[in-house]
């Protein structure tokens, strides 16, 4: 992640436009048709699922995911690097076979330049039953490179997010849309999340995101045994959801509340958009050539996925007024 130090400061939040006329509401999820020849055969039309390919929290599976990401071969997903290109593909092909409607400028695909180097976000969704309001889930996709594989930073945080999706799709549709977003370019600045924010998908109007969810460096609960779940203050949803469902996971310490002035969050709180950042500490090896995959603290990891899962559809299935606690409190302040 882009250097985050905690801080109880109130990030400069501005006010929402007025809500568009088309969100994202349908009556069940996606399909999704993949691309084949002319005269193939009626079955390949369809791409194959993968949702109901294991369980969504599954320890072994979230291991090779993150293996995959975090591998030499990727070395450290750098923007415009063959790593960046290879983890995008992993990341978009996942999207797809869980049936996630696209929503970027290519398919999944919202491109953006890093630094001078071409990458993109990915971006897809479930669409809603009965509510035009929006949950967004995010975690930045890359990492600086150069033999610094980001394991923990951020390979967790997407194959968290991977989980999550996996889990909202077999739950079935909620009553909010949930979006899905693999941010690019993190690195150099939250080029990706601010670049999603100012050019917010037309499937996804940013007037109608009541809730964000940021998921970076949640591989390494054991440094300080506990996860930071930042922006859950008193009197959010968000925290009523978090300490319903934290007693599920006993072994895993959850600290509520405070600002991280610096994360993908940062642009959604700009646009008075309440947020839980969840993120564990790393002191040893953030940004150095031991964030691998063999330090990562997966029983924990798994749990905060979870959790944050469980956010998710709480959040989704929520019947408060969202839109107008998001118009009351917005991010919220230092408590």
């Amino acid at each position: 992640m882009h250097r985050s130090l905690v801080a109880l400061l109130l990030v400069a939040c501005s006010r929402p436009s007025p809500p568009p006329a088309s969100p994202p509401v349908a009556d069940s999820a996606p399909h999704v048709v993949a691309a084949v020849p002319i005269d193939a055969a009626p079955d390949a039309f369809v791409t194959p699922s993968c949702v109901d390919d294991g369980k969504p929290y599954d320890e072994q599976a979230l291991r090779a995911r993150l293996a995959h990401l975090a591998s030499p071969e990727l070395d450290g997903r750098a923007p415009g690097t063959d790593g960046d290109r290879a983890a995008r593909a992993f990341i978009a092909e996942r999207f797809r076979c869980l049936g996630l409607t696209p929503a970027g400028d290519d398919g999944f695909a919202q491109p953006l330049t890093a630094n001078g180097a071409a990458t993109a976000n990915l971006v897809g969704y479930v669409p809603g039953t009965s509510s035009t309001d929006i949950i967004v889930v995010g975690a930045h996709h890359d990492h600086v490179g150069d033999k610094h594989l980001g394991a923990n930073d951020n390979a967790s945080g997407v194959v968290a997010l991977l989980a999550v999706a996996q889990a909202v799709r077999q739950h079935g549709p909620a009553r909010r849309a949930i979006a899905f977003v693999a941010f690019g370019g993190e690195e150099g600045g939250l080029l990706g999340s601010l670049h999603f924010v100012a050019h917010p998908p037309a499937a996804l109007p940013l007037e109608r995101v009541v809730q964000y969810i940021n998921l970076d460096m949640v591989g390494s609960h054991k440094a300080q045994h506990g996860v930071a779940a930042f922006g859950a203050f008193p009197g959010f949803a968000s925290t009523k959801h978090l300490v319903a469902n934290q007693r599920k996971y006993p072994r895993t310490n959850v600290w509520l509340g405070g600002h991280s002035v610096r994360g993908d969050q940062v642009g959604f709180c700009k646009q008075r958009i309440p947020y839980v950042f969840f993120w564990t500490p790393d002191d040893r090896c953030y940004h150095e050539t031991c964030d691998t995959a063999d330090r990562i603290d997966y029983p924990r990891m798994v749990d905060i996925a979870a959790l944050a899962g469980d956010l998710v559809l709480g959040l989704a299935d929520d019947t408060a007024d969202l839109a107008a606690a998001r118009a009351r409190t917005g991010c919220g302040r230092s408590m």
